[in-house]
């Protein structure tokens, strides 16, 4: 070999050295340059590896060089196939890898829907992302406009509970189906919008709703993916209150004479009465609203319990009790004016007389109205409550409130807790009605005033305790901290980082600590600032400190036109990645921002529910439940157990009050299986009562 070509030969092997060491970087194409911004560069030297093919081919994508894209992301999956999150390139990086949808959002882009609709499907079967789904709307949106085969709008199917129109429950569960050919693109329940990512032909949904007393009227409404539009509006009746039942004729304690004694009264209620039974004996109606009744009775000698039971078309009851006494004959010894001296309400009750001979007579019959035994109390109106005590703790967030007024004038008005009951004129009525309780004290009052001006009011305490194991506290404690940004960072990255806690918080699914002075000292001890925290290891050294089960940090990513939030929570013992999801839109207005901190804040509630079981068994440690993987338990969730008592009844009223409730210890998942799941005990609270099968458990 001559000199000069060894001299070429060195030369050309230079030349190739240097290319493969700089990865044969070019310098950028000015014609990529769009907006005074280059596009099509990588970070770093390109040496055609997987993850700088996907680089690029997203720099090309954001500069709409959608050709260049393609090409780009093709080339990246013929080295790696498969989308995927922290996918690991060199050493100790990583990067989150989505070729697959991010050719179908380049295909999408170039009119190609057909493959653009595969791309993301393959996508979303690999990495559920919120980018994929709005990018395969999109696409099947743009797909049925240049359909020839008209589409008609959505239809509405409610279940048979949904229809019902007369409830006594304060709250309802709104469910059905939403079936589109143009896909179900968004589902509206009085005003509030269901978190729909990825449009269906078929939606199943429901949603408890909160109903006020009397006509609830509540709409359902339903677009698609080319704006046609279905509405359903249900009327709903929450009929809290049972029927009002008056006895106008006789008080209990009274004294009759006759054997066969024919009841008076009348019964009102807003939802229809049903029956009325009265010991046994049942009077059907059709669900009148105002019947009149005359039912005869049949008296033995003595006291005679009369029951009474009125149910209306709500399924509330009203139930009470008269206590008639039958005396035969006339009674000499209660006529005198001593007598009546004793008995103020009967100073105003007219007495029959009859003469013989030189002396006057009582016939009887102010006997209707007179005390026998029972003695009548001083009081000429009386409010009476059954079994309830004047303070009570119950276990549970409502109570049925059930009583009666009686008097010896006819009663005027009632009202319980300053609204007024709708009465008919009796001197007894009997009343019920289901009060709402919030947690703590609850003070309840009746009251009561008769034509002649006579008054009563009760006044009753009842206090809702929650049970500690129910309570927020008790539940997955989370230190939310910020956020990092990245893209072009603007103020609406800011109103998500506003907005986050607050929407965790409505879902009262976690235990928040990140706001506080708590959370503050722990700041301050750790001289960390809020920029600070969106390293992960000084999360993770502050949710620690503040004794926090997780941490919830993440990205905000935005560009121009569009909005990506993806949020991790941490494990703060392990450091693990207990989950992560994301929310991805183009609409950068308030609203739209809150429907997706909203959205995400309900995807990590379902990914984390509130689960209760049963310990199946019990081996050292390990504590075996009955919840499977179908529950969506995890590893490394915790889980308190607790044994259920006998139930609580007061003392005097032997009103039901509860369940006794003690809590044994909390133990952590460790193993999931089908149909069960194992997890280790990590304290005990429970004092010499041990595990057993058959105690309950609930997740934090």
């Amino acid at each position: 070999m001559s000199c000069q070509r060894y001299s070429q030969s060195l030369f050309v092997l230079a030349f190739v050295c240097v290319c493969l060491g700089a990865g044969c970087n070019t310098p950028p194409d000015k014609k990529y340059i769009k907006d005074g911004k280059q596009h099509g560069v990588v970070r770093g030297l390109f040496r055609e590896r997987w993850w700088n093919f996907y680089e690029r081919g997203c720099s090309f994508l954001e500069g709409g060089y959608y050709a260049e894209a393609i090409a780009d992301f093709k080339a990246a999956l013929k080295q790696r196939t498969r989308d995927q999150r922290r996918a690991r390139t060199y050493g100790m990086h990583v990067i989150d890898f989505f070729p697959h949808r991010e050719l179908g959002v380049a295909y999408y882009h170039v009119g190609n829907y057909r493959a653009a609709e595969k791309e993301l499907e393959v996508s979303l079967a690999a990495v559920d992302t919120g980018r994929a789904k709005y990018y395969l709307n999109e696409v099947r949106r743009s797909m049925l406009k240049v359909s020839p085969t008209p589409t008609p709008p959505p239809r509405i199917s409610l279940n048979a509970e949904s229809e019902q129109r007369i409830t006594n429950r304060s709250a309802i569960t709104v469910a059905g189906v939403v079936e589109a050919d143009a896909y179900v693109h968004t589902l509206v329940i009085n005003g509030e919008p269901l978190f729909i990512e990825l449009a269906q032909k078929r939606l199943v949904f429901a949603q408890s709703m909160k109903l006020h007393r009397g006509l609830n009227r509540i709409t359902i409404t339903s677009r698609d993916l080319l704006g046609n539009e279905a509405e359903k509006t249900i009327a709903v009746t929450a009929d809290v209150e049972g029927p009002l039942l008056h006895i106008s004729n006789a008080v209990s304690g009274a004294e009759i004479s006759e054997s066969c004694f024919v009841l008076q009264g009348s019964l009102s209620d807003d939802s229809g009465i049903i029956g009325l039974k009265i010991n046994g004996f049942n009077i059907p109606y059709r669900g009148e609203r105002n019947v009149a009744f005359m039912h005869p009775v049949q008296l033995a000698a003595g006291i005679n319990r009369i029951l009474l039971q009125a149910l209306d078309s709500a399924g509330n009851t009203t139930t009470g009790e008269l206590s008639l006494i039958r005396t035969a004959g006339l009674a000499w010894e209660n006529t005198g004016l001593a007598y009546i001296e004793t008995k103020p309400h009967m100073r105003n009750i007219p007495m029959l007389l009859a003469f013989q001979d030189n002396g006057m007579l009582d016939t009887g019959a102010h006997r209707l109205f007179t005390a026998g035994a029972p003695e009548q109390p001083a009081s000429p109106l009386n409010i009476h409550l059954k079994n309830m005590g004047a303070r009570q703790t119950v276990y549970y967030d409502n109570l049925y409130l059930d009583g009666s007024v009686t008097s010896v004038n006819e009663i005027a008005a009632v009202t319980i807790h300053n609204v007024p009951l709708s009465i008919k004129p009796g001197k007894v009525i009997f009343f019920s009605q289901l009060v709402e309780l919030n947690p703590g004290e609850n003070t309840l009052t009746i009251q009561a005033h008769d034509k002649k001006g006579a008054r009563a009011e009760k006044t009753i305490v009842v206090v809702y305790q929650i049970p500690a194991m129910r309570q927020l506290g008790a539940r997955m404690s989370l230190a939310i901290l910020p956020f990092e940004q990245t893209g072009a960072v603007t103020a609406s990255g800011a109103m998500i980082g506003e907005n986050l806690v607050s929407a965790f918080l409505r879902q009262e699914r976690f235990n928040i600590v990140s706001r506080g002075p708590a959370f503050e000292a722990a700041l301050r001890e750790l001289k960390l600032s809020g920029s600070d925290l969106v390293d992960t290891a000084a999360a993770l050294r502050t949710g620690r400190l503040v004794t926090a089960d997780g941490i919830l940090t993440g990205t905000i990513h935005e560009t121009d036109n569009s909005i990506e939030v993806y949020a991790r929570l941490i494990n703060a013992e392990t450091s693990t990645i207990m989950d992560a999801q994301d929310v991805y839109g183009e609409d950068k207005t308030l609203p739209h921002i809150q429907y997706l901190v909203n959205g995400l804040a309900l995807k990590f509630k379902h990914s984390f529910p509130l689960i209760e079981g049963m310990v199946v068994k019990t081996a050292g440690k390990d504590i075996y439940v009955d919840v499977g993987v179908a529950s969506r338990i995890k590893k490394d969730m915790k889980f308190i157990i607790f044994r259920q008592g006998e139930s609580l009844r007061h003392p005097l009223t032997e009103n039901y009050l509860g369940t006794e409730i003690k809590e044994l210890g909390q133990a952590r998942v460790v193993n999931v299986f089908e149909a069960m799941t194992i997890g280790r005990l990590m304290a005990e609270s429970g004092k010499g009562q041990p595990i057993q099968v058959k105690d309950r458990i609930i997740t934090k």
